[in-house]
C-alpha cells in the first residue's frame, strides 16, 4: 500500500540570496568520506539483511536494548552519550559484570536524544549476550549538551553542558532479565527526566545543570501485534536498498542509520523488514527510495528480532558533500511579512541533523530557516488515523500557520557564515510526532458514548507553547493510560499528550463529535493520552 505526501507551497517571496550559497571546503569533502568509511566499518560487522544481530553461537541469545524517557517540561533537549552498558549475572560476585556494549560484536555506543522519546522508545543496541538471568544493570552515561527554555534570550534558548555528578548507575532488574539460548529477548531503560537534572541560574545570570542519573528498567514480553512495543517515530537516513525478499514473509527490506555517528558516538544500523501491509508514502514502491534520504518509520522488533516497518515516510535525499541535512526540533520564533502574513524565516533548535555533521552544524545550536516560494510544507501521514482527523478539521502546516514549540523536520542546503547563527534555505517542512506535557482544565464539549472521542483543553507547562491556547482532540483510537477517558481527566495531576500539533489561525470544526476549535488556537491530535 502506498500513500503520496500532500503538499503545499506558499505565495511568491524570494529567499534572500544569501542563504542559497554552498560551502564548498576541502574540510566538508572529508567529513563526507569519513561518513561513508564508518558506514563501510559498520556493515563489515555484521548489518545484513536482517535486523536482528549475526545468528548467537551457541549458549547465546540476542538482547535488544530500548530507552524511552519521563519528560520535564522546560528541558528543551538533552544528548546523552551511553558509553557503556554491563549486565550483572545472579549469584555471580559484585563487579564480575558481563559487557553488553562496547564490545567486538557491538563496537558501537550510542548519543542519544532523550527529549524525543517521551512516552515512546527507540532501540539503542541489539547484540548477543551469554545466556542466563541477570540481576543488574550498570549503565555509564554523560551528557553532551543539554538545552532549556529562556524567556530573556531571543530565540527564547540557552544552551549548557550539566555537571555530571557520577557517569555510572547501578539499576536493579526486578523481575531479572533472562536470556536464553537462541531466543531474543528485550530490556527498556527508562530516564525520569525531572528527577535526574537540576537547572539553576549562577549570580552572573548563567544557567547550568547538574545531573544525578534516575534510570528504572522493564523486562520486555513481546506481544503478537506489536512485539517488544511500538515505535512511532523511529528516524534516520537510508544507508541500502534491498528490493528482494530477505525471507519469512517479509517482500523487501533496508538498511536504517539511527542515532547518526556524532564525535562521540554512533547508534545501530538497523535492517527495517517490509511486509504486504506496509505503508509506502512518499513513494511508490521500495526501490525508489534514494539511499541517503531522510525517512521516518512506525515499526515494532517482533519476537523473533526483526524490526517490522508497519508505515515508512520517506522524506528528502540528504547530502553531506553538498551540505544539504535533515534538521530536527522545535520552532523557537517565526517572523511575517506583515502585507501577506506568510512567515519569511523562523529560528529553530537543532536536536540534530541526519546525517551528522558535527563540525558545521552542532547538535543543539539555533538555526535561521528561510521559506521561499519553492518550500514545500509536507503533511505527517505515518499515522492514518491522525492524517485523517487533521484532514476532517482541515488542518494542515503551511507558510502562514508554524508556531512556536512545534516539533519539526527541515530538509535543505546549510550556510555557516563568518558569524552568527547557520542558515538553511529549506527545501520541505514537515511536523513531527511530540508529546506535550501540561495540567487539564476543562472538557471541550460532551464526549461521544465511547468516552474517548471528543477534546479537552489543557495548559501546557513548556514555555513555547504556554502563551497560546491549547486544545487536545482524541477519537476511538486514542488510547488513554491510567484514566479511563476523557470523563475522567483530572486537574489534580499532569497529563501528557503525544501526536501532532497544528495552529488554527481561523478556527474550524473537528471530529465525529464535531468540537469547536475557536481561532487562534494550537491543537494536538492526540494518538495517546498518559495521565500522570
Amino acid at each position: 500500500m502506498s500513500l503520496e505526501f500532500r503538499t503545499t507551497r506558499r505565495a511568491e517571496t524570494p529567499a534572500p540570496t544569501s542563504v542559497m550559497k554552498q560551502n564548498t571546503k576541502m574540510g566538508r569533502l572529508s567529513l563526507a568520506t569519513g561518513l561513508m568509511l564508518s558506514i563501510a566499518v559498520a556493515m563489515s560487522v555484521g548489518c545484513g539483511s536482517s535486523s536482528k544481530p549475526a545468528s548467537a553461537p551457541a549458549g547465546n541469545g540476542t538482547l535488544y536494548t530500548f530507552v524511552s524517557d519521563v519528560p520535564s517540561c522546560n528541558l528543551l533537549s538533552l544528548g546523552v552519550f551511553l558509553t557503556e552498558m554491563d549486565l550483572h549475572k545472579s549469584g555471580a560476585p559484585s563487579g564480575s559484570n558481563v559487557t553488553v556494549w562496547p564490545t567486538n560484536n557491538s563496537p558501537t555506543s550510542p548519543v542519544v536524544e532523550m527529549s524525543t522519546l517521551r512516552d515512546t522508545m527507540t532501540i539503542v543496541n541489539a547484540t548477543t549476550v551469554a545466556a542466563g538471568t541477570y540481576d543488574q544493570v550498570v549503565l555509564k552515561a554523560v551528557v553532551n549538551t543539554a538545552a532549556v527554555y529562556n524567556s530573556t534570550q531571543s530565540p527564547p534558548v540557552s544552551t549548557l553542558v550539566p555537571t555530571v555528578s557520577s557517569p555510572s548507575v547501578t539499576i536493579n532488574l526486578s523481575p531479572p532479565l533472562t536470556i536464553t539460548s537462541g531466543k531474543v529477548s528485550g530490556l527498556l531503560l527508562d530516564l525520569n527526566l525531572p528527577q535526574s537534572i537540576a537547572i539553576s541560574t549562577d549570580s552572573t545570570g548563567k544557567i547550568t545543570g547538574t545531573v544525578n542519573w534516575q534510570f528504572s528498567s522493564r523486562v520486555l514480553t513481546p506481544s503478537g501485534t506489536t512485539g517488544f512495543g511500538e515505535m512511532d517515530a523511529l528516524y534516520g537516513f537510508v544507508r541500502t536498498v534491498n528490493s528482494s525478499s530477505p525471507g519469512g514473509n517479509f517482500t523487501s527490506s533496508f538498511l536504517l542509520q539511527t542515532l547518526s555517528q556524532t564525535s562521540t558516538g554512533q547508534g545501530p544500523a538497523l535492517s527495517v523488514n517490509l511486509t504486504k501491509d506496509t505503508q509506502l508514502i512518499g513513494v511508490s514502491r521500495i526501490d525508489q527510495m534514494p539511499t541517503g534520504s531522510y525517512v521516518e518509520v512506525d515499526a515494532y522488533v517482533d519476537a523473533n528480532g526483526n524490526v517490522v516497518a508497519n508505515a515508512i515516510q520517506v522524506g528528502d535525499r540528504e547530502s553531506l558533500a553538498n551540505n544539504k541535512l535533515a534538521y530536527i526540533g522545535p520552532v523557537l520564533d517565526v517572523t511575517k511579512d506583515p502585507n501577506t502574513g506568510n512567515i519569511t524565516q523562523f529560528d529553530m533548535l537543532v536536536r540534530e541533523t541526519e546525517p551528522t555533521d558535527p563540525t558545521e552544524v552542532a547538535n543543539d545550536s539555533t538555526v535561521t530557516v528561510y521559506v521561499s516560494s519553492s518550500t514545500t510544507f509536507d503533511q505527517f501521514l505515518l499515522s492514518s488515523d491522525l492524517a485523517n482527523l487533521a484532514s476532517s478539521g482541515s488542518l494542515a502546516i503551511d507558510d502562514t500557520n508554524l508556531m512556536p514549540g512545534q516539533e519539526v523536520v527541515v530538509s535543505g542546503v546549510f550556510t555557516k557564515p563568518s558569524s552568527g547563527p547557520v542558515t538553511v534555505a529549506a527545501d520541505s517542512i514537515y511536523p513531527r510526532m511530540q508529546a506535550v506535557q501540561g495540567t487539564f482544565t476543562s472538557l471541550a464539549g460532551t464526549p461521544g458514548p465511547d468516552n474517548k472521542t471528543g477534546a479537552f483543553n489543557m495548559f501546557p507547562c513548556n514555555g513555547l507553547l504556554a502563551g497560546t491556547p491549547f486544545m487536545v482532540v482524541t477519537d476511538a483510537q486514542s488510547s488513554f493510560e491510567n484514566t479511563s477517558g476523557l470523563n475522567t481527566l483530572s486537574p489534580a495531576t499532569p497529563l501528557l499528550g503525544r501526536g501532532l500539533t497544528f495552529f488554527s489561525i481561523n478556527g474550524t470544526t473537528i471530529g465525529a463529535t464535531g468540537t469547536t476549535v475557536p481561532a487562534g488556537t494550537m491543537v494536538l491530535l492526540a494518538k495517546q493520552v498518559r495521565q500522570f
